[in-house]
């Protein structure tokens, strides 16, 4: 036998060992996360058969004690994958509806004397609905109760929620790097690669039509071009001027007082030898240095104590008690059907926090053929993405309008490129003044690994029936009939991109164009534009679509997607142990970390899950900075 006979069979042999063990890694995989999901399974129903529904107390303070993000729609995640991937995936969401509801349910509940803002986890919310969260506080205030916040620290979307608070207190004794108040602006800094894919010899073909569509700059650059930083700051500037003149305002101080703060952070420190809470205290951030012994005890002085705590209820066990005790149930024959569309646009069907072209598609035809339902808002809160799935939903929308049902758009933190495709030609648009939208241009992106599979002796030849049979080949120089083709298709794409919007907003090609070309706006300045035909939340988006539809008495239905038994049980799964871990078991020093670390593994993570079959996309990549 030769040697090369013996090396064959001794590879076989190998590759056969170790898919073996492969496939016995992977049976042991499968094993154990079943068996943990009926350990967990029958946990969970022990808990539910065993618990008992939360009794609220004649007198209690309210805890609103948001975890990780605050959402429009929760994603569905499974725990066992998140276990795998580690520590930096498990953020928690909240649904900025269930703030809304408990913050409402408690403004003429009796029951609930006060409210205490507890947000030390909460990680961030887009600033739209920090003010929409702001404006349900001010509500709260305005029926004469108060509101009470306490913290070592607040970061910029915590202190947002807690300049609401009528009594603002900080930890005398508390001490972290960077502690107190840290505002920090709003940025935006994309990771940018050209100089990595030139050193891996890889092209990179852009086709784009805008100007400022700055989405491609990350691998064309190694910095952001003048005119996206002139654009970038434009809308920036407005978020950021939103929200300090809100904050000037809560706290009863001149703006100026809120920049110098800001602008000689480092000066003011010194001036407190470094102690951040007297730093805030002097500056008129907080109204006073306790301990949380003390905080409890003037809680406890109106609502009274519970053990060695003051009575209290969490806004979760609150809000199920009160919709135990009073269903939802409507008379009503009329429906204005409600669907949220929150995340990135992808093709095909997606689970809950992504938006998927089937998926959606299907929820709005859902609406549509009820015959209960008189119109549809869709609430967007989306930075875009593929150009196929963006179509598909949109043209759904536009025979839901065509069946007779007005359709209207309520953005919420963002509603930009693909997201604001879907809105374009909705009956009527309403954004917040803070919602990052327009974004109106296209691009695609193909890249080329010629040079780069040259450089490690891989190369490719071949022949072909026609110019293009070589066109999609990766390791082949890009074809310059397909080059001209894809070009002359996102040409088109632009164009069609902004005749819908000039059908949808009544303009002109010509007026669209001037304010397309890839450029972001804030919402306040969408509506100077014409981009948007109003201002205004939800419920102001569903009273629009109500009144479009000549209904007055009717009631407000959520289109959702049907989750399966395993789903449910992993949903709440994700709502108990994912906010247990960001509760107790991340480190601050963690939090820091990931903080840091967290923006270019988004970045990375947006650009892999791009699967649009054309390669060709509406999507603002920098479009989210609170």
């Amino acid at each position: 036998m030769t040697l090369t006979r013996l090396t064959k069979i001794g590879l076989s042999l190998m590759g056969r060992f170790l898919k073996s063990i492969w496939n016995f890694l992977t049976a042991l995989k499968h094993i154990t996360g079943n068996l943990l999901f009926l350990a967990l399974l029958i946990l969970i129903i022990v808990s539910i058969f065993t618990s008992e529904v939360t009794k609220i107390p004649d007198q209690t303070a309210l805890v609103l004690d948001p975890t990780g993000i605050i959402v429009e729609q929760k994603a569905i995640l499974d725990p066992f994958d998140q276990l795998i991937r580690g520590s930096q995936e498990m953020d928690a969401e909240t649904l900025v509806k269930d703030l809304l509801d408990s913050i409402d349910k408690a403004s003429t509940d009796d029951r609930v004397r006060a409210l205490v803002l507890e947000l030390q986890h909460l990680r961030g919310a887009s600033l739209t609905n920090l003010q929409e969260i702001g404006q349900a506080l001010d509500a709260f205030k305005a029926k004469g109760k108060p509101i009470y916040a306490f913290s070592d620290s607040f970061n910029q979307a915590q202190y947002y929620l807690a300049a609401h608070a009528n009594h603002l207190y900080m930890n005398r004794g508390a001490f972290g790097a960077l502690g107190g108040i840290y505002f920090q602006g709003l940025g935006v800094y994309p990771t940018f690669f050209k100089e990595a894919l030139d050193k891996l010899k890889i092209q990179i073909h852009v086709f784009k039509v805008g100007v400022y569509k700055s989405a491609v700059e990350p691998f064309t650059r190694n910095n952001m071009s003048e005119a996206s930083k002139v654009a970038t700051l434009g809308w920036l500037s407005v978020l950021w001027d939103s929200y300090r003149n809100d904050i000037a305002r809560l706290r009863a101080m001149p703006v100026d007082q809120f920049d110098a703060y800001i602008n000689h952070f480092d000066t003011n420190l010194r001036d407190v030898n470094g102690d951040f809470g007297l730093l805030a205290k002097k500056h008129g951030f907080v109204d006073a240095l306790m301990t949380a012994d003390e905080f409890s005890d003037e809680l406890s002085d109106l609502v009274g104590k519970n053990g060695n705590k003051y009575q209290q209820v969490g806004f979760r066990e609150y809000l199920a008690n009160g919709r135990i005790e009073t269903p939802s149930l409507s008379t009503s024959p009329d429906k204005i059907a409600v669907i949220v569309a929150k995340g990135t646009i992808l093709d095909g069907r997606q689970p809950d926090g992504t938006i998927g072209g089937k998926s959606l598609s299907k929820l709005i035809r859902q609406a549509r053929d009820d015959k209960t339902v008189k119109a549809l808002v869709l609430r967007v809160d989306s930075p875009g993405g593929s150009a196929t799935a963006s179509e598909q939903i949109r043209y759904e929308l536009e025979q839901t309008q065509k069946a007779g049902k007005p359709v209207v758009v309520s953005m919420s933190g963002y509603a930009a490129s693909g997201g604001y495709w879907i809105s374009a030609t909705a009956d009527k648009i309403l954004a917040s003044p803070t919602t990052v939208t327009g974004s109106i241009g296209i691009f695609a992106i193909l890249p080329n690994l010629t040079d780069s599979m040259d450089s490690l002796g891989i190369h490719s030849d071949g022949v072909g029936t026609t110019p293009l049979s070589s066109a999609t080949n990766l390791l082949q120089p890009i074809n310059p009939i397909f080059k001209s083709a894809v070009q002359q298709s996102i040409e088109k794409g632009y164009r069609m991109f902004i005749e819908l919007v000039a059908k949808g907003r009544n303009m002109t090609v010509e007026e669209v164009d001037r304010i397309a070309q890839g450029r972001v706006w804030a919402g306040e300045t969408a509506l100077e534009l014409g981009l948007v035909d109003a201002l205004g939340n939800l419920d102001d988006a569903i009273a629009a679509a109500a009144e479009l539809a000549d209904v007055e008495d009717y009631a407000t239905i959520y289109f959702r997607n049907q989750l399966s038994p395993r789903e449910r049980i992993m949903r709440q799964l994700m709502d108990v142990s994912v906010g247990f871990i960001a509760k107790n078991i991340q480190s601050p020093e963690l939090r820091l970390i990931r903080q840091l670390t967290g923006h270019l593994a988004e970045s990375i993570r947006e650009l892999t899950r791009l699967n649009d079959p054309h390669g060709i996309y509406l999507q603002c990549l920098q479009c989210k900075v609170f």
